[in-house]
């Protein structure tokens, strides 16, 4: 702080400069109030000097004319039709003296004019014309000279930024319990019951924030595969990851017990999702888009936060796009970026198996009969359910809905394997009875046996998110075909 404020320019002239022409308090605006100083512009003095005397002037002026008529009540007034006026009220204008010219009748008064009356309007309006016109000008001067200290006043705005920056910085730290990071150029991020900073600061009161860890390293632990249910707090976990690393990075302490921060270049984010109208983008195209951009960009220190990638799109289609993306960034022999990746996909689960730095974790929650818990706590290992229908039926859903999508499930948790396996045989008389749904790939259409092929010859271990796209594109145009 001390050598920020060595760097601040004193700016002595111009402060001399703005002394000598302004008055302490200035108005707002040139010739609503004083701005220009007494002795600054001699010219500008005298026209002063006329407007204020010629107002005591005018003043003095009614004094007399009162006693010299015998009119108590008359008074002299402006408006901007008429300028000055004399107005006499109807009980008193036989006294008006003849050499005064009549200029308005009024229902209950009338108003004239003089000849002296109308001399000393124009010394006055024109010398608070002048002055107007005199004021601005030096304005303007005081403007023009000050354009030589542009550089320091903004480099001293500069420090003044920089200052009340650290200051907030250090007063929200105070008042949140926040940690000083450590910033290395190593590749780790170990963040120890790391907070959201906003979403704690909105808990109703004595509610507690449940606090989570984060490792995330180049070799051991590169990617962590979050798996839960919707409400249960994946989205959160991500969004207070990157928030703590901007943080750091900006020189603000965080909301965490403690925080180990390698050097992060880029944080790329593929939360959220909608349709971009005005380009004639799907919501699956966008999220697409966006994705192909990060992996197209990564470094091997950026960190990824992927939330739902694939959602936008079929089941089997969502699954294999985020396996191939996830498998890409594991793979990537140039770039080994550190990944966040929540997906309700549990057959991504089945990555840990295959390749070393992908990990597992899950949100945990706490069924109690028909009603789940959210713990909000990650913990190790991959989640089995997604706890849509417990969600659903926590927003109100009819029972009806209820029962017939748990009826579903169990029939759909019946008929297929997770992803690598094999489907189990369907026999003919559930089909039959309409109880489960025949596989995609039995049903006796030639166009089908087509897509079919197609799909047994692609190689998902070598095939990049864009050539999966077209690939897709291909298949639709067989179909449409």
């Amino acid at each position: 702080l001390q050598k920020m404020m060595e760097q601040v320019h004193s700016c002595e002239s111009l402060i001399k400069l703005i002394g000598e022409t302004l008055v302490d308090e200035p108005a707002g605006q040139i010739g609503k109030g004083m701005v220009i100083r007494q002795g600054c512009h001699n010219e500008l003095d005298e026209l002063r000097e006329i407007s204020f005397k010629g107002k005591d002037y005018l003043e003095n002026l009614q004094n007399i004319e009162a006693k010299r008529t015998g009119i108590p009540s008359l008074k002299i007034s402006f408006n901007n039709v008429f300028g000055y006026y004399i107005e006499v009220r109807n009980t008193h204008k036989d006294k008006v003296p003849e050499n005064w010219i009549r200029k308005q009748t009024l229902v209950n008064a009338e108003r004239y004019i003089t000849e002296e009356l109308k001399e000393y309007e124009s010394k006055i309006l024109g010398a608070e014309e002048k002055m107007l016109v005199i004021e601005l000008q030096l304005f303007q001067e005081l403007v023009v000279g000050m354009a030589d200290y542009i550089h320091p006043i903004q480099y001293n705005a500069l420090i003044v930024a920089r200052l009340d920056c650290l200051f907030s910085f250090s007063t929200i730290a105070q008042a949140n319990n926040y940690m000083r990071p450590e910033i290395n150029n190593g590749f780790m991020l170990d963040i120890k019951n790391g907070r959201h900073p906003v979403i704690e600061k909105r808990l109703a009161h004595g509610e507690e924030y449940i606090a989570n860890d984060i490792f995330l390293d180049n070799e051991t632990q590169q990617m962590i595969m979050i798996t839960g249910p919707n409400m249960s707090g994946k989205s959160a976990i991500l969004r207070q990851t990157a928030l703590i690393v901007l943080m750091a990075q900006m020189g603000s302490f965080v909301p965490a017990d403690s925080a180990k921060i390698g050097l992060v270049d880029k944080v790329f984010t593929r939360v959220g999702a909608s349709d971009n109208i005005s380009s004639g983008e799907s919501t699956f195209m966008v999220e697409m888009n966006e994705t192909a951009s990060i992996l197209n960009n990564i470094s091997a220190r950026s960190l990824i936060l992927l939330d739902e990638i694939g959602r936008g799109t079929s089941t089997y289609d969502g699954i294999s796009i985020a396996w191939a993306i996830a498998e890409y960034l594991h793979e990537n022999p140039k770039a080994k970026c550190k990944t966040l990746f929540a997906t309700h996909y549990h057959e991504l689960n089945e990555m840990q198996k295959q390749f070393s730095r992908i990990h597992n974790f899950n949100v945990s929650v706490k069924e109690m009969g028909e009603k789940v818990l959210f713990l909000r706590k990650l913990v190790a290992g991959g989640s089995a359910h997604s706890f849509g229908i417990h969600v659903a039926r926590m927003a109100g859903m009819p029972n009806s809905v209820i029962a017939r999508a748990e009826h579903v499930l169990k029939d759909l948790e019946n008929s297929h394997a997770s992803v690598g396996g094999k489907a189990k045989k369907i026999d003919a008389k559930s089909a039959k009875d309409g109880n489960m749904q025949l596989s995609f790939f039995q049903l006796n259409d030639p166009v089908l046996e087509q897509i079919h092929e197609e799909l047994i010859n692609i190689d998902i271990n070598i095939l990049t998110p864009v050539e999966a796209l077209m690939k897709l594109n291909d298949i639709k145009k067989i179909i449409g075909g």
